[in-house]
């Protein structure tokens, strides 16, 4: 269903080392990393980066509707995300706000397919965030089944993740905190 996914860990790392060297970033910048975190599932990072933004900077409204975003997937609130994520965005936004909804939507699919024998048409809808066709289109495109108002999906086999990934992660964590402990002492 879902392309492969963006590589904006670089993008990250970047902005990351420039918070960290300058202090502080613009309001397009920190919007950018913001909606990376988002992309990249990383809601810990997200709301240390939000604690961390300066109060003149989180009256951008842009931010602000990235934060509700962040804090709907935080709290799991997925209808309130999509709905969020499907308002009107401007140029630069609109195309990671496509990429966040599909990126929820590819690991939806996947926790459905681990978890599920079968799971009601409408339910599979509200947890996708989509209208009856565009679920019909999903399950089929997955090669799934719908029969009387039942979605019965096959898992999805996932890739096992090594440990170099998991210490990168960890490496970046360990310098975020460093960072954030000297910002806030």
């Amino acid at each position: 269903m879902i392309s492969e996914p963006l590589d904006v860990s670089f993008v990250i790392e970047e902005l990351e080392n420039e918070e960290i060297q300058e202090g502080s970033l613009t309001d397009a910048k920190y919007i950018k990393l913001f909606s990376a975190y988002i992309y990249t599932n990383e809601l810990c990072a997200a709301k240390f980066l939000w604690r961390r933004i300066p109060e003149s900077i989180k009256t951008n409204p842009d931010l602000q509707k990235i934060w509700s975003i962040g804090n709907a997937l935080w709290t799991k609130h997925y209808t309130q995300a999509f709905a969020l994520i499907d308002c009107q965005w401007s140029d630069v936004l609109e195309p990671i706000m496509v990429a966040i909804k599909r990126r929820i939507q590819q690991d939806t699919l996947k926790l459905i397919s681990m978890h599920y024998e079968n799971i009601q048409l409408d339910k599979f809808q509200t947890l996708m965030g989509v209208d009856k066709e565009q679920a019909e289109r999903i399950i089929e495109s997955e090669g799934w089944t719908c029969t009387d108002g039942y979605v019965v999906p096959i898992a999805i086999n996932e890739p096992e993740i090594g440990l170099s990934g998991s210490q990168e992660i960890l490496d970046r964590l360990v310098t975020l905190s460093s960072f954030t402990s000297y910002i806030e002492n």
